[in-house]
């Protein structure tokens, strides 16, 4: 089994630091706003690359951790007139619903920031007693980029080459130098959106949070201080997962993670989604109008490190391809599985989880002695052949029966007023047995629920 490594810009050897186990840990959302086509893709990879470790047998340990507390939270708390606390949990729901209506598996781990504080805390004051750190005279603590010897390891830039990069716009004098990052940030005049630490009242660090939980998950378990992969969006490279490695390294003295892996973003028709170009897309908006197989076919048929186009046309394709084939493998078999043909399955799979090549050959191999291998190999990826109604659909049905009900029950009612109880009987016997419940009453019309 080959992974591409990010950090070596390798395609190597899988060999788990524990034996037969494998950690992962991929970056969450941050909380406060409604999850995008951007997660979904992010989510379905990790979700992926989870189940396919699971098939091969691996002991794998998923972490997924929820960033709570950011500026970005407190800013659209404020503008809500609500807590952070408060609107992180509110979309921290939301996602979860998301996550559970793609058919993505609950992470074995889910750490929220502000559960870590104290720990976050620890990690800081370590940072700051080995000389890796400095406390600013208004609070703030950052971190010493240049006292990680491989800093820019995973940007593939030399520090000169990062420090060109910064705009006058960006700096900061109370940094000794402009590429520190912020380990905890001082906010006094916000006391009710921050914490108190021993520098004072502020919050943490982004890139402080992620390396916090992995290295307390770590802990906790005897693991370590190495995860086997740190996986997320090829947007986190820089700087959050180079920052991540810095500070994380320079504490422990080993490696962070000994592989990286980011999946490629999603454009949209060649341009980036953004709110203000009009082309931002979130999962509630999809599963509205595609099926959660739809999307994650969609998101699945291209290779997870490449970009992927969405595109509405691309979405209605996906859609009629793939129910083309739950169409084909509802005819009834009772062949073995073929084992050739899972063995090229997982060659694909092997070769750093090429997905992309595995579904072609789902669809190249549609025949009726392979329908149960094929539903098989579909569920390893994750799909749900159960599950091939949209939100919109869903609510459609909903609809219809409602309407046919108050037909049905309408016309009970004139059969009961005609005295003919025995055929009112009958119309409630039969509907019992569809699952529907009929309650009549004497001052009031009858009602229907489902049972």
């Amino acid at each position: 089994m080959k992974i591409f490594n990010n950090l070596t810009r390798q395609l190597e050897d899988f060999i788990p630091i524990h034996s037969n186990r494998v950690n992962i840990y991929t970056c969450g959302p941050t909380v406060y706003d409604h999850s995008h086509i951007g997660h979904a893709r992010s989510c379905m990879t990790w979700d992926m690359v989870y189940r396919y470790f699971k098939h091969k047998k691996y002991q794998v340990t998923w972490i997924r951790n929820i960033t709570n507390i950011d500026d970005k939270i407190v800013k659209r708390a404020l503008e809500a007139n609500s807590s952070p606390d408060k609107l992180s949990r509110e979309f921290t729901y939301e996602f979860w619903a998301d996550m559970h209506a793609l058919n993505i598996s609950w992470p074995d781990l889910e750490p929220r920031a502000t559960d870590y504080l104290i720990e976050m805390f620890a990690f800081i004051q370590e940072l700051i007693d080995k000389n890796f750190a400095y406390v600013t005279k208004n609070g703030d603590v950052y971190f010493r980029v240049h006292k990680h010897v491989n800093y820019g390891q995973l940007k593939r830039q030399s520090l000169e080459q990062l420090a060109e990069g910064i705009s006058r716009v960006d700096e900061n004098e109370l940094k000794e130098s402009q590429l520190d990052f912020a380990l905890w940030k001082a906010f006094a005049r916000e006391p009710e959106t921050s914490f108190n630490s021993p520098w004072g009242i502020g919050r943490p660090g982004w890139h402080l949070e992620c390396s916090t939980m992995i290295k307390a998950i770590l802990n906790s378990q005897n693991l370590g201080d190495t995860l086997d992969i740190h996986a997320g969006g090829d947007d986190l490279i820089f700087p959050h997962h180079e920052n991540e490695c810095a500070q994380s390294e320079c504490l422990s003295g080993k490696a962070l993670a000994k592989y990286w892996m980011h999946n490629g973003m999603v454009m949209v028709n060649g341009s980036k989604m953004s709110k203000s170009e009009g082309n931002f897309f979130t999962i509630k908006d999809l599963l509205a109008i595609y099926k959660p197989n739809t999307i994650r076919y969609f998101c699945l048929s291209t290779h997870y490190k490449k970009q992927i186009n969405f595109g509405h046309e691309a979405l209605e394709a996906a859609e009629q391809g793939f129910d083309k084939l739950v169409k084909f493998l509802e005819t009834p078999s009772d062949e073995p599985l073929n084992q050739e043909l899972i063995q090229a399955f997982e060659n694909a799979m092997d070769n750093d989880f090429n997905s992309a090549q595995a579904l072609a050959l789902i669809f190249e191999n549609k025949d009726n002695k392979n329908i149960p291998t094929l539903i098989f190999l579909l569920k390893i990826l994750g799909f749900d052949l159960n599950n091939q109604e949209t939100t919109a659909n869903n609510e459609k049905s909903e609809a219809a029966l409602a309407q046919v009900m108050d037909l049905v029950l309408d016309l009970r009612k004139t059969i009961r007023e005609n005295k003919d109880f025995v055929t009112s009987d009958k119309i409630r016997e039969a509907l019992s047995k569809a699952g529907i419940n009929v309650k009549d009453y004497r001052d009031k019309a009858s009602e229907w629920e489902l049972n």
